[in-house]
């Protein structure tokens, strides 16, 4: 897979992928900056940040912003995680220059009006409380405050209800500075545009301002003793999650981390934990293994639901699964199946230009390069059972497992 990068004198790198047999462009800003990147005082801003960077800039008001693109049988969205934010737009490519304009006009001259930063506070304060409504997500993100504790990897990307009620125009303001760093903006494009007029375009609209470098510093969370911590609830499940600490993104067991979990359980209906608890008990309706890595360091976790009466037993279910794999080694012909599932999940995720163009920005950001599908696969083919014995020995003994518990009443 052919990709091209290009850094222009001010910092900001275009990572391009000319995508054949389509007319519609993705394209898209990430910043190297995250809800892991506030303090105390700052608790939620980059979210806030997020929705404020629709909401004006020196030229176009919020009605254009949200309208242009839309209007024009496209869309546009932003998200942010633990360690990046982004927004892009995909559209059909003959309207490729209007979304390059507009995408670099709020990222490098928004102006964040005070009468939208209340609005908008109202808007997050409704989302938090979607969120609230949802103990899946909500076991998550505790189960991240309690492992990560005291470290802004386990605070809630959505921000706290008070602070963000008082937070002021300048606190944003404050906030934004971090994102315009030299070095720590990536653009994305993945469409059928040729390289030079995607280029020419970014370079008219992007590289118009000075960066000043600046590295960028993060503390890396202390380790914490493992925790069993129960809550009793007004669901009518409950809900589990088991895990802990795991490689960070530049660690060699990272792609084969990758895969147990897919093995264990993965989208696919064939999962270990998915044929143990559903399939073979009917204990759920469905289970997640989960591997999130960061700069730093990972977080392996199960999730999963249970009535109460199957609730203990649940629990021994899934660590008698994960107890196996430091007992003994899989087989290599098992090993080989899931290899080949997980390549396959791996290759039909690849024909999502969307995804793909997010998945660049990222890429270059985190590694300073694109990583290629086909390194990945290469990867994946080099695991051996020893590897992935080693991987459960370290990560899934139950002495070092961490568990939170919504238990219903």
């Amino acid at each position: 897979m052919s990709f091209q990068i290009e850094e222009f004198s001010n910092g900001i790198r275009l990572a391009y992928k000319k995508a054949a047999n389509t007319q519609i462009s993705h394209i898209g800003v990430t910043f190297n900056i995250g809800s892991r990147d506030e303090n105390n005082q700052q608790i939620g801003l980059a979210h806030i940040l997020e929705h404020m960077l629709f909401k004006g800039t020196k030229k176009h008001n919020w009605q254009y912003i949200i309208n242009s693109i839309e209007m024009a049988g496209g869309e546009m969205n932003a998200f942010t995680t633990k360690e990046k934010t982004c927004v892009y737009a995909s559209l059909i490519s003959n309207k490729t220059s209007m979304a390059i304009e507009l995408l670099a006009d709020i990222s490098l001259n928004s102006v964040f009006p005070l009468s939208e930063l209340e609005k908008e506070k109202k808007v997050i304060i409704d989302e938090i409380d979607m969120y609230a409504d949802n103990p899946e997500e909500m076991i998550v993100d505790d189960f991240y405050e309690n492992i990560f504790i005291n470290h802004p990897l386990g605070t809630n990307i959505l921000g706290e209800r008070k602070k963000i009620l008082n937070y002021s125009r300048n606190d944003i303001l404050q906030f934004a500075a971090k994102l315009n760093k030299f070095g720590q903006i990536v653009i994305s494009y993945c469409g059928p545009l040729e390289f030079e007029k995607v280029r020419s375009l970014c370079i008219r609209y992007f590289n118009i301002q000075v960066f000043e470098k600046e590295t960028l510093i993060r503390n890396t969370p202390i380790a914490v003793n493992p925790f069993k911590i129960t809550k009793k609830t007004t669901n009518h499940q409950c809900h589990i999650v088991i895990g802990n600490t795991a490689y960070h993104m530049f660690h060699k067991n990272r792609t084969a981390l990758m895969l147990l979990a897919n093995m264990l359980g993965g989208p696919a209906l064939n999962s270990i934990l998915n044929i143990s608890l559903r399939e073979k008990y009917g204990i759920t309706y469905g289970v997640e293994a989960a591997y999130n890595y960061f700069s730093d360091i990972g977080l392996f976790y199960i999730q999963w639901t249970s009535d109460k009466q199957n609730l203990e037993k649940s629990i021994k279910i899934v660590k008698t699964e994960l107890e196996k794999f430091t007992l003994k080694l899989i087989s290599e012909n098992k090993l080989q199946q899931y290899k080949t599932q997980f390549k396959g999940q791996l290759i039909m995720a690849e024909e999502s230009n969307q995804g793909l163009m997010i998945m660049m920005g990222r890429s270059l950001l985190d590694y300073n390069d694109i990583e290629t599908i086909e390194r990945i696969l290469n990867e994946i083919d080099e695991i051996t059972p020893q590897t992935i014995k080693e991987i459960a020995v370290e990560i899934f003994q139950e002495s070092k497992l961490s568990t939170i518990i919504y238990e219903s009443e």
